[in-house]
């Protein structure tokens, strides 16, 4: 099993840079969306990234040099996922992921770039970064 930048698994041919959920069908969208391809925004900039990145080839190119393989990879495994199944949800989730990333990578391109930095070094070394805490720490200091 191999994980992308963002450490999605291809399980399948499948990666995402988040963690899938499982999403029930819902029969209603954004405003925009009128051939019913998205589901409604879960995210707050879901609704400004669907805008600015309608597209595949919107996403594409909004990315990193460096993303465009794993966005490659995983809208391939979501276009065959759906063939095979006949249901868009995993296309649709995989250009939802993108689309946020796109998003993020427009409004602070060297700040995503080093956030990827800092994710290779931490799958390199193994090792957390200096002053993060952890999962459960945090959840402890916000009293969940």
């Amino acid at each position: 099993m191999r994980t992308d930048v963002y450490g999605g698994r291809y399980r399948g041919g499948m990666a995402s840079p988040v963690e899938r959920s499982s999403e029930p069908h819902r029969s209603t969208v954004s405003g925009a969306d009128v051939d019913r391809l998205e589901p409604a925004p879960e995210w707050a900039g879901d609704e400004v990234a669907a805008e600015k990145f309608p597209s595949p080839e919107d996403i594409r190119a909004a990315l990193l040099p460096e993303e465009a393989p794993d966005f490659d990879a995983a809208y391939e495994a979501a276009l065959v996922a759906a063939r095979k199944t006949l249901h868009l949800d995993e296309l649709r989730h995989v250009l939802r992921a993108w689309r946020r990333v796109a998003l993020m990578t427009e409004q602070d391109p060297e700040g995503h770039r080093r956030t990827l930095a800092a994710i290779a070094e931490v799958r390199r070394t193994g090792r957390p970064r200096p002053g993060s805490v952890s999962w459960n720490d945090l959840k402890a200091e916000l009293g969940r």
